[in-house]
């Protein structure tokens, strides 16, 4: 039955994205058009003041962080082999990361997988089973693409502000709330196959990020085109160290949606800061730490 409703919805979805075979495009008209003056500097000053107003200098003057997570999704999304964390839905997790890097780790902390811990250290897969010293050497994309990906959301305001590319794209507005966006990428500023692109989205009340808009390029299941682009909404709760961090996060398919349209969404608590040891996180004595670098680079 699972496999008959994933072919449904698989079908479905190709559908919905006339089999795209065109790399989606977050640029605004006025983007395209050139018609933005001042594009580059405005984007960067947008950038750099949401990364302040919400303390995101204070997370990076951090060594390493944990917090409790959970994943809830919604209806027969979870029958998709779209789980980078396969068995959390509704479970404790608790993931911690090494500040301004991809490195981190998940555990379970309840459900069938209680106490296994998976985890990436520049850019290898590693796997403690419950009560072993023995790290298994894997390479699951999944669940290297999974904490990298939820690291880097996790830490976008701070790194957005560096990207190679930067253009204020203009207003717009979702629900009723007016957004300064800008567009954020690498490379080219047209859409390449190499660099995701983001479009970010500023509270002008509250200089926070509410809204991602993204591209998936490197996504662990093959995907058509138009499918790799999704949207990343933000709640936000101030922590200890004064930074205002993710309380929830809110993935829908596509562009912004109303609120209640998600595929799935997962909650974030119990921040803690400089609580471990950070070689916890590095336990692979033959892979150097590359920081906050891609493999290559």
């Amino acid at each position: 039955m699972k496999q008959i409703l994933f072919l449904l919805v698989t079908t479905l979805l190709i559908g919905s994205t006339a089999i795209s075979c065109k790399s989606v495009d977050l640029r605004t008209d006025a983007l395209k058009t050139n018609s933005i003056t001042n594009a580059e500097e405005k984007g960067k000053d947008l950038l750099i003041e949401a990364k302040t107003a919400m303390g995101y200098d204070k997370l990076s003057a951090t060594k390493v962080y944990e917090a409790d997570a959970e994943f809830d999704w919604k209806g027969i999304w979870l029958l998709m082999p779209m789980n980078a964390f396969p068995g959390n839905n509704n479970k404790e997790l608790k993931l911690r990361l090494a500040t301004n890097s991809f490195d981190g780790q998940v555990e379970y902390k309840e459900g069938r997988k209680e106490g296994v811990i998976q985890g990436v250290q520049s850019w290898e897969g590693y796997k403690q089973e419950v009560g072993s010293d023995y790290l298994k050497r894997h390479e699951h994309d999944r669940y290297i693409w999974g904490l990298a990906t939820y690291h880097y959301l996790m830490e976008a305001p701070m790194h957005l502000p560096d990207a190679e590319i930067i253009r204020y794209a203009g207003q717009k507005e979702i629900e009723g709330q007016t957004y300064e966006t800008v567009y954020v990428t690498w490379g080219s500023e047209e859409p390449n196959k190499q660099f995701d692109r983001f479009l970010v989205y500023v509270n002008p009340s509250t200089k926070h990020i509410d809204l991602l808009e993204v591209t998936i390029n490197d996504f662990f299941l093959p995907m058509p085109k138009g499918m790799q682009h999704a949207t990343a909404r933000y709640e936000r709760k101030k922590t200890s160290i004064g930074a205002y961090l993710p309380s929830n996060v809110q993935i829908q398919l596509k562009g912004p949606k109303k609120l209640e349209n998600k595929v799935y969404s997962f909650a974030l608590s119990n921040y803690k800061f400089d609580s471990f040891d950070k070689e916890l996180l590095y336990p692979l004595d033959d892979v150097a730490p590359i920081g906050f670098n891609k493999l290559g680079e």
